[in-house]
């Protein structure tokens, strides 16, 4: 082999190896250059947090243990700061190598020499590489392995450098040629991860697209956002900021939808289809808020709204299934009606606030742990409202939930009255609370006034005792069954957590978290999670180790004074609805006791009248306006061609002052009327609105009137009251009625008469408010004692005309189950045996309205009579073959 081959093959093997270093050299710095952040962005996300930490947040943070997103955080930060610092030695290092020029002044570090390494050994290879298949080029190198830096020159011609620019959008200003302009939102957290400029940058250039980041901050800087703040800061963009660039014009096989108009585009126009947004965050602004908020302080859901409503609304109707026609009861219609009960009923019959989607679970399983199992799902409730939409947490899933903080008191009551309202038909809550920590979360409550679901008991020691029964119990259970387990009610723990229990509550959570069992405690639980809670109910921080995600959620919560009377609307329901399941009380005939209530319903009537003038015989006054509040509200004029009705001029609060007046002809003063058509008004001018309807109503009846009519609202010392020289009213004419008519004897009972005459249905039928329903409920049971003393004076003269009585007091009360029965009696009396079964189907038909059933007292007389009325018909049959 010549000496020029052998040196052939050595250079060809030198080259090989410098190439294979170069390209080894050029892996390692891609991976440390462009791998290490790639690798931090997508596996660890932005570390620092989105806002000023709070002094709450800090005390957490410092108190608690570290968790392992806040080390793989910190880990995140410093791997950044070193990256940082080993790019800007590449850089010095690559301008070192081109301009063969040495920084002496500047000791090099660590990280230099290994910088310096590697962009020399890519140097080298690629002036080597020129070299073989190039004209030769002028140039030296000179590296040092240890810490001094590397100087490479090369007469190479790099050409013309690119000047630097500095672009700003302009949103009114055309898109460059062959660009478009595109615009997208910043999103809202989603799973704890922030929205950040890097990934606006990947959703509008594309995958690979983040490190454009500096060019979308260059572009929007300073530009004014919706919220009227300015981008200044690129690690600080806010959800709902629009973040606008240019991309390339797509490609005319694809030509997208042109604008509506000639101005330049400026929607949005991403290179790739855009994914269907999802439920949270779909329509989000249009989306109603699934929550009432009212200005006392109660946050409760929509579902808690409506299990005070229909609380509410049953109590109401087993009181009047239960009445006694005649008995004169009135004692459970002056019960006042809270506030707040009131102000959830009347956003319960808001139209605009309806139920949405069902409400996200939320599992707050500990890092390692198995999913929980479908009956775990039994112990959830629904704790607060994040993005506009509902979040119902699996308090199983916690092992123990801790609630600290300014708002955590407020945010337990919401919690436990949650678990009470909601709970299904045969998978109930028991929740169980200590007396001490029962007076802190709800002010002094008397324990009579609680549901039956709430048990309290001595102390937190007691309170585990029945704990670790119920769990003994359901563990033996579980093993001796093999098939399906039967649903079992839930058992919640609210209480304090003590030093000295810690460990057996976490033993029973931990056992009995598949078992229905949980706990909510006042204060710091490590066991389990903790949420600090602001003062607003907002959720500010989350114990380590677990999913944040609920990190800025709005609580639900209820003040104390408040929560004690949904308390007891809820006990009172309850008790209604035992009562129900209970025999219908046997009332005594119709005839016996409408007498004896008659006195009554004479001085109730009594203490509604007008003031006491000489009045002309019903129907022979003459007024200018006339007032009807039986059946729908009606304002009409009379004259001489006949009444016209006014019903179009007045607007809803104009009718119902109009009514609230008609109901107190002895006059009312402004607050009490203030309070019951506009409970939410608040100072400084709570007035304002009943003075402005006032007015309103002057000027609206006399544009009706061409001006003809008076005043029709008089104030006299501060009462105001409807003039009855202008005016005349059907409600008045009743009362008048039940006054003036004594107990009827055997010559009749005109009056009376005309007085179920009077009522065409019920009192403003039409009116949608809280305060009428004891006035409409009173007024029902005065005409019902008034047909119970004419269907006693038409029992033993016309079975018949009482029976057709009968039915009218069943129209004006249907779910009266004593009326039912009144019928039954008369028609078997009648002989009418046939229609006893029609009467029993209707009534089961009726009451299968308000989710009750017919009394087995009653089923019992039905069968009775119809029994008898066949032996009567057999004997009678008998009788006439033997004949």
């Amino acid at each position: 082999m010549t000496v020029s081959a052998l040196s052939r093959r050595t250079r060809v093997l030198v080259g090989a190896l410098r190439c294979v270093r170069g390209l080894l050299a050029s892996g390692v710095l891609i991976g440390l250059v462009a791998g290490l952040p790639w690798a931090l962005v997508h596996f660890v996300g932005w570390p620092l947090p989105d806002q000023l930490p709070t002094w709450d947040e800090i005390q957490a943070t410092l108190l608690n243990p570290m968790s392992v997103r806040f080390l793989l955080n910190i880990l995140a930060v410093v791997c950044w700061i070193v990256w940082f610092f080993f790019v800007l030695d590449v850089l010095r290092c690559s301008v070192d190598a081109a301009r063969g020029m040495t920084w002496p002044s500047r000791r090099p570090g660590p990280l230099r020499g290994v910088a310096a390494v590697l962009v020399g050994t890519i140097v080298l290879t690629l002036l080597g590489s020129r070299s073989s298949y190039s004209a030769p080029l002028a140039g030296t190198a000179a590296l040092t392995i240890g810490l001094r830096p590397v100087a490479v020159v090369a007469s190479l011609d790099p050409g013309p450098a690119p000047q630097a620019t500095s672009v700003v959008i302009d949103p009114a200003a055309p898109a460059p040629a062959g660009m478009v302009q595109v615009t997208e939102e910043v999103r809202l957290p989603h799973e704890g991860v922030y929205d950040s400029l890097w990934r606006v940058a990947e959703r509008l250039y594309g995958p690979g697209g983040g490190s454009r980041w500096p060019e979308l901050f260059q572009l929007n800087r300073g530009l004014e956002q919706p919220d009227g703040r300015a981008l200044t800061n690129p690690s600080l963009v806010r959800p709902g900021w629009k973040i606008t660039a240019y991309i390339p014009a797509p490609n005319q096989e694809h030509p997208r939808v042109p604008p509506r108009q000639p101005p330049p585009p400026t929607t949005t126009a991403p290179t790739q289809p855009a994914p269907e947004p999802t439920a949270a965050g779909e329509h989000r602004e249009d989306r109603p808020e699934p929550a009432v908020d009212l200005v006392t302080g109660v946050f409760v859901s929509l579902g808690l709204t409506g299990a005070i409503a229909v609380a509410v609304v049953s109590t109401r109707m087993w009181r009047r299934r239960r009445y006694r026609i005649g008995s004169g009861d009135r004692a459970d219609l002056q019960r006042p009606i809270a506030p707040v009960v009131r102000a959830l009923c009347a956003a319960h019959d808001d139209g605009d606030l309806r139920p949405g989607e069902v409400a996200e679970l939320v599992d707050l399983a500990l890092p390692g742990e198995s999913e929980l199992s479908g009956e775990l799902d039994q112990v959830s409730a629904k704790i607060g409202v994040r993005e506009r939409r509902e979040l119902a947490l699996s308090l199983a899933s916690t092992r123990g939930l801790g609630l600290a903080g300014a708002g955590a008191t407020a945010a337990a009551r919401a919690l436990l009255l949650h678990l009470i309202a909601e709970q299904q038909p045969g998978n109930g809550v028991g929740v169980i609370v200590p007396v001490d920590d029962l007076r802190l979360v709800f002010d002094g409550i008397a324990v009579e006034d609680l549901p039956s679901s709430v048990h309290v008991v001595a102390t937190l020691d007691a309170a585990l005792d029945e704990m670790e029964a119920a769990l003994l119990t359901r563990t033996r259970h579980a093993i001796e069954e093999t098939g399906a387990r039967p649903a079992v009610p839930s058992l919640v723990l609210l209480a304090r957590p003590a030093s000295h229990a810690d460990r057996r509550l976490q033993a029973v959570l931990d056992n009995g978290s598949t078992l229905g069992l949980a706990g909510v405690f006042l204060g710091q639980w490590r066991p389990g999670a903790t949420l600090l809670v602001r003062q607003d109910g907002t959720v500010s921080a989350i114990s380590p180790g677990i999913d944040d995600v609920l990190t800025g959620t709005r609580l639900f919560n209820v003040p104390a004074a408040d929560a004690t009377s949904l308390l007891e609307v809820l006990r009172v329901a309850e008790s209604a609805a035992e009562q129900a399941r209970k025999p219908v009380p046997e009332q005594r005939s119709t005839e016996v006791e409408a007498s004896s209530s008659l006195e009554q319903e004479v001085q109730h009537a009594e203490d509604n009248q007008p003031p006491a003038r000489e009045e002309p015989p019903v129907g022979t006054k003459q007024t200018r306006l006339f007032l009807r509040v039986l059946g729908r509200v009606q304002l009409a004029v009379r004259d001489e061609a006949g009444d016209r009705e006014l019903g179009g001029a007045f607007t809803p609060k104009q009718r119902e002052v109009l009514v609230f007046l008609a109901l107190h002809p002895q006059g009312v003063r402004r607050e009490v009327l203030n309070e019951a058509v506009w409970p939410d008004s608040r100072p400084p001018r709570p007035y304002n609105s009943f003075h402005n309807t006032l007015s309103t109503l002057r000027r609206a009846l006399a544009d009706a009137t061409d001006g003809q009519t008076g005043n029709l609202v008089l104030n006299e010392d501060g009462r105001y009251r409807l003039s009855d020289e202008l005016l005349d009213v059907d409600f008045w004419q009743l009362q008048r009625v039940l006054q003036a008519q004594r107990p009827p004897d055997e010559h009749g009972s005109t009056g009376l008469r005309d007085a179920v005459e009077l009522y065409r249905g019920d009192l403003a039928e039409d009116l949608l408010a809280q305060w009428i329903e004891p006035f409409r409920e009173s007024v029902r049971r005065d005409v019902l004692d008034a047909l119970g003393v004419l269907i006693r004076a038409d029992g033993e003269i016309s079975p018949e005309t009482a029976l057709v009585l009968l039915e009218r007091a069943r129209k004006f009360d249907q779910y009266n189950e004593g009326v039912y029965r009144d019928i039954i009696r008369m028609q078997a009396r009648l002989g009418q045996y046939a229609a006893i079964p029609r009467t029993v189907a209707l009534l089961t038909t009726t009451l299968a309205e308000i989710d009750q059933q017919v009394s087995a007292e009653t089923l019992n007389l039905a069968d009775f009579l119809q029994r008898r009325g066949s032996a009567r018909w057999k004997d009678a049959a008998d009788s006439a073959a033997a004949s």
